[in-house]
């Protein structure tokens, strides 16, 4: 019985059918193209990185952390000095090599002694060899063990060297975001004095006009209309000045936009004692631990150097497989102690011992140039601290009593009993003392940062108050 295959039935193909589906295919591939796109934008405007038009002193402090790239460069100090480290102590292990040759020789050459071989003598022409060598370190005078020992303090006083550089980026974003604050309240000021002049000046002209005043009158004030006007120009520069320093001491890219939010502190506490403060120094501070470390990796180089006076010993061995043409193939081994002295090397050793101890004594007279120095520098930021805390409270009192002089000068001039020489004066006093008590607040937020960066986290840091950002005409935004 035979079984035939059914006859396959013929497929119709139908053009508008397949145009649709054609189309259809289109439709999702371009609907999946959106979605897609649509999850890039969403997660590139999550992404996105601070407002950087409304920072705030610990949002510039972490921008810096992130983006300044001296900290970059020290952290990749700590990973290369890690790394040195891992090498001095590697010595510690077995060497292990992997050993082959081939060597091709010459049959007829004469044997050992150079006498003339006999016919009977056959020498090899080819010979081959593979195997594994190890040594192992037995003694070589401390020298494995001191180098991997200032190996490891060196990576410490980086660790310390990149704290220490920490501490003053710190200071220097502090510094750069209370130079903005102050430039922009000094813009604020020069604005406001512009008002007050202009508002004499038109005062002044109608009096003029009206015959009540002379034109010496109307000169001055239109002359500090001018010297206003200046004024405004050079403190709407410093702001752009201010802006541009602290977007670079931050490590952002030249085309970022920065501006902060926040106002001047109202609230001086006096500093405690420089003796204090020292001691904290001398226990906190990372450049002064950064200088112990250096002053041990200094005494471990220098016995490092003398381990060069004594021998070193070593277990050596190999072991794998010889051919040569005439003995064939065989394995062979080798193992033993083998001792290395250093017998002459021209001085080597003792100017190495020199050169070492001298870079000891070096970090010595280091330490303490560089203890002096800081406390200078902490005895210089108390000294600033202090003078800008009085000099907040003496230019307080001055700024109220500028500020009534000008409405008293001001009153006594429109009903003639005062001439303008006196208010313009008295206009001139107020805005200097107002520029002079915006600087005392800068300065005394500005010597706390630093005197926090030579004592430690132990001293309180700056007290920034959060508040509404101040636009670049002064108002508030």
């Amino acid at each position: 019985m035979r079984f035939r295959s059914p006859t396959p039935s013929p497929i119709c193909i139908n053009p508008v059918e397949v145009r649709k589906r054609a189309f259809h295919l289109v439709l999702s591939f371009v609907a999946l193209l959106l979605a897609l796109s649509s999850g890039i934008n969403a997660n590139a405007e999550t992404a996105q990185p601070l407002n950087y038009q409304s920072l705030s002193l610990e949002d510039c402090l972490a921008l810096a952390r992130q983006f300044n790239p001296a900290l970059g460069g020290a952290a990749e100090k700590i990973r290369e000095l890690t790394a040195d480290y891992r090498a001095a102590k590697s010595q510690f292990f077995p060497q292990l090599a992997f050993l082959s040759y081939y060597d091709r020789l010459e049959p007829n050459r004469l044997p050992p002694g150079g006498s003339t071989a006999p016919p009977s003598m056959d020498f090899n022409k080819d010979e081959a060899f593979a195997g594994v060598a190890g040594k192992q370190l037995l003694f070589n005078g401390g020298q494995t063990y001191y180098s991997a020992k200032s190996a490891r303090i060196g990576a410490e006083a980086q660790r310390q060297e990149a704290l220490r550089t920490g501490d003053e980026v710190a200071f220097d974003v502090t510094q750069s975001f209370y130079r903005l604050i102050e430039a922009k309240e000094d813009l604020k000021v020069a604005q406001d004095a512009l008002g007050q002049r202009q508002e004499f000046l038109n005062l002044t002209e109608a009096f003029f006009k009206a015959g009540k005043v002379t034109r010496l009158d109307y000169f001055r004030a239109k002359s500090l209309v001018s010297d206003a006007s200046q004024a405004e120009i050079e403190a709407d520069n410093a702001l752009i000045l201010a802006r541009e320093i602290l977007a670079r001491t931050i490590g952002l890219k030249e085309q970022t936009k920065v501006d902060i939010r926040g106002r001047l502190p109202e609230e001086f506490s006096p500093a405690p004692g420089v003796d204090l403060l020292w001691g904290q120094a001398l226990e906190n501070n990372p450049e002064i631990r950064q200088l112990d470390l250096e002053i041990k990796q200094s005494e471990s180089l220098v016995k490092t150097a003398k381990s060069g006076y004594y021998p070193e010993v070593s277990l050596l061995g190999d072991i794998g497989t010889r051919h040569q043409d005439t003995g064939g193939t065989k394995g062979e081994w080798l193992a033993g102690v083998f001792v290395e002295f250093p017998f002459f090397q021209g001085g080597l050793t003792k100017a190495q011992v020199s050169a070492a101890d001298s870079r000891y004594l070096q970090s010595l007279d280091r330490r303490r140039d560089r203890l002096n120095s800081l406390k200078i520098d902490l005895t210089t930021a108390w000294q600033n601290m202090e003078n800008a805390r009085n000099g907040v409270t003496d230019t307080g009192q001055t700024v109220a009593t500028n500020e009534e002089a000008y409405a008293s000068a001001q009153a006594l001039y429109r009903n003639g009993k005062a001439i303008g020489l006196d208010v313009l004066q008295a206009e001139v006093d107020l805005t200097a003392s107002r520029f002079n008590l915006i600087r005392y607040k800068a300065e005394y937020e500005i010597a706390r940062a630093r005197i926090r960066q030579i004592v430690g986290p132990s001293f309180p840091g700056p007290n920034v108050q959060a508040g509404m950002g101040q636009s670049e005409n002064g108002g508030q935004k």
